[in-house]
């Protein structure tokens, strides 16, 4: 059996989202930089990094590689873990 999707419907009961608080101050931030491997991507979130630390106080944390269209794996989100206070996600091309 195939579930189809109607966009133009509400589902019965829509999922709740916790979101995380916003910090009063982005300044020293710790930043976690996900790279896809993908043609440039390092690059672009290098540079967005580099715009937050200049403009905000931020610095980069760590920066993890991972295959295109894979999950991280635990050793990766481990590597994050208590060590950035938010990632940024990066794409190519």
């Amino acid at each position: 059996m195939i579930d189809i999707m109607d966009p133009t419907v509400l589902p019965a009961s829509p999922a709740r989202i916790e979101y995380v608080p916003r910090p009063l101050s982005l300044r020293g931030l710790r930043i976690g930089l996900v790279e896809n491997t993908k043609k440039n991507s390092e690059t672009v979130l290098r540079k967005v990094a580099e715009t937050l630390a200049a403009d905000h106080g931020m610095k980069v944390g760590v920066l993890v590689h991972k295959a295109q269209r894979a999950p991280l794996k635990d050793a990766q989100v481990a590597e994050l873990k208590d060590k950035v206070d938010f990632v940024i996600v990066g794409v190519g091309d």
